[in-house]
């Protein structure tokens, strides 16, 4: 049986050491693999920024919810909080975005909130019955510097007091342009795996005049969301898979491919 992306070549842009997961997959499905990671992510390195995420992790036991936006975030976090916490506090109850990330946390010793949605994005999040009156109860937020508002203002509205620890920046890696600008093949699609890798993205197609030749690739991208954000950027072939999850994000790809054949 021949495999689904059999002879397609799909351009990648996940971080570097976020990729080898998502390469072997494709590469199972028998495409031909190409990889640019098209953002970075760095740990905040400025003296006010890291003294913000220290004051934050020592009251980490003071928080009622914690709630950690990606698998970096996770990552960052309870980095953080195996240096001051050898033992996790009773206290915080625990969210994620993503399967990806509760899985993540789960191996860090703590249990997040579950959630029925197949998205667990953060519209999900937002309706999970701990969160629907959280007056007067502290939330952290773990997550990269400028993450998306949209939680923790729903939560601030609903009485919530709302402290970001921001942890992370995230990059348009220094290779990046040189790399693409050196990519003699026109891909099946492009995967992007978040609203900050298109930005970048589109950064890189601009500075290196690839944006001709490249722009009427099919973009796969983790949400409705992000994939509206693709279109006011001017890309046409847009497919928006149901979450950022490898079986979500490869079947968008399937059907990105199916549709170019047709």
């Amino acid at each position: 049986m021949t495999p689904p992306l059999a002879g397609q070549r799909i351009l990648i842009t996940r971080p570097a050491h976020q990729s080898d997961r998502w390469q072997a997959l494709l590469q199972a499905q028998g495409a031909m693999v190409d990889s640019i990671p098209m953002l970075a992510i760095e740990p905040v390195t400025d003296a006010d920024a890291v003294q913000a995420v220290k004051s934050l992790i020592m009251d980490f036991d003071q928080f009622d919810h914690a709630i950690f936006v990606s698998q970096n975030a996770v990552q960052f976090g309870f980095d953080w909080l195996d240096d001051y916490w050898p033992q996790l506090p009773q206290g915080p109850r625990y969210y994620a975005i993503g399967l990806a990330t509760a899985k993540a946390i789960r191996t860090r010793g703590a249990e997040p909130e579950s959630c029925d949605s197949a998205a667990m994005d953060s519209e999900a999040l937002l309706g999970l019955p701990p969160l629907q009156n959280p007056d007067g109860e502290r939330v952290i937020l773990f997550r990269g510097q400028g993450g998306r508002p949209l939680i923790g203002q729903t939560l601030a509205e609903r009485g919530a007091r709302v402290d970001y620890c921001e942890l992370y920046q995230r990059l348009l890696p220094s290779a990046a342009c040189e790399q693409l600008r050196s990519y003699a093949h026109t891909p099946d699609a492009i995967t992007l795996h978040s609203g900050e890798t298109l930005e970048n993205l589109q950064r890189a197609l601009e500075e290196t005049g690839k944006r001709a030749s490249l722009n009427d690739c099919p973009l796969i991208l983790p949400s409705q969301r992000v994939a509206e954000q693709a279109r006011a950027l001017g890309f046409g072939k847009v497919f928006a898979a149901k979450n950022a999850g490898d079986a979500a994000m490869l079947d968008a790809l399937s059907e990105a491919v199916s549709s170019r054949h047709c």
